[in-house]
């Protein structure tokens, strides 16, 4: 509901704590029904913008419907919204927000009393082909504005922007003043690192390590990570009591030891490959594992550096 979004707008943690809230729900929801401890997957992703940049915070959940079992066999639930969900999921954002002081219960009272909450959720999209996953994945991670549907006139400082024809507005048009338009989607902009898709359960990056060795689990996964990972699915299938263990192909390893370049670059900004000095691009040469040789090295680095000039204060003036 509307009462409740610049919370959002001032706290932009809360989406990350929405999506952890979303996963737990859902992880209970089919745990109950199916009587059992069920290992659940969702993949989620928040936005805080709607049409024209209005701020408008919602969330776009991938969900597996079920889960699996102790014994690795999948239990299918379908998952579909009625009233009971609906007033699950309203009543667990009401007890976030109270959980951080952010309303009171007089509030609380207030909305649950309205007879239109706000709160709504869709379930009925489902993804049963590729174009179909492909489509709702891009989606799902667009950005706040399309460039197609907006235009400058950098002579009266105004930008117009044309909804979908075929959406919720129909093709209507607005316009705003340069400054206003600028600070509407300042008002979307993620904090520094922050995640924008969450996996949690099966798809978490923990429980996706061990995919390779839970052949029940593996089965269903998609082809383009079953190619990737046939290595590891010929390991798992020999099992630890066998000698003989297929070999690594090489351009695999190649592959791995690349990962290391970019994942410093994608989670600490920072080019390890970018030379400080002129600001080109560096190659490994070779390895140095020796404690004895880094050492050496680090005490000759630290000789190069110039001496500092020696500082002293001013001549003191004779009387």
């Amino acid at each position: 509901p509307k009462i409740l979004r610049p919370y959002f707008k001032n706290d932009k943690r809360l989406f990350g704590e929405v999506c952890r809230l979303i996963f737990e729900l859902l992880s209970g929801f089919f745990s109950l029904a199916a009587q059992r401890e069920l290992l659940c997957g969702c993949v989620s992703s928040y936005q805080s913008f709607g049409e024209f940049a209005r701020f408008h915070p919602h969330w776009h959940v991938l969900v597996l419907e079920g889960g699996f079992d102790e014994w690795g066999r999948f239990v299918y639930l379908p998952l579909g919204c009625d009233a009971g969900l609906l007033k699950l999921w309203q009543e667990s954002i009401l007890a976030l927000f109270l959980k951080h002081k952010l309303i009171d219960q007089d509030r609380v009272s207030m909305i649950r009393s309205w007879v239109h909450s706000g709160f709504s959720v869709e379930s009925e999209t489902r993804m049963l082909d590729k174009p179909t996953k492909e489509a709702l994945g891009q989606y799902a991670v667009r950005g706040a504005v399309s460039e197609q549907r907006i235009s400058y006139d950098s002579t009266a400082d105004v930008v117009t922007w044309s909804a979908r024809a075929n959406g919720f507005f129909d093709g209507k048009v607005e316009t705003f003043k340069g400054f206003e338009f600028v600070d509407q989607l300042v008002a979307h902009l993620p904090p520094r690192r922050a995640q924008l898709v969450r996996r949690y359960g099966i798809y978490s990056s923990r429980v996706r390590s061990k995919w390779t060795e839970l052949p029940k689990i593996s089965r269903f996964a998609p082809e383009g990570w079953t190619k990737a990972h046939e290595t590891g699915l010929e390991l798992a299938e020999v099992g630890p009591e066998s000698s003989e263990l297929p070999e690594v192909p090489d351009s695999w390893s190649r592959q791995r030891k690349k990962n290391w370049a970019r994942l410093l670059k994608k989670v600490y900004e920072v080019d390890p490959f970018l030379c400080p000095k002129c600001g080109g691009t560096m190659v490994v040469v070779g390895v140095i594992e020796d404690p004895v040789k880094l050492k050496a090295i680090i005490e000759w680095a630290a000789q190069q550096q110039p001496a500092l000039p020696e500082v002293r204060g001013p001549p003191i003036p004779q009387a």
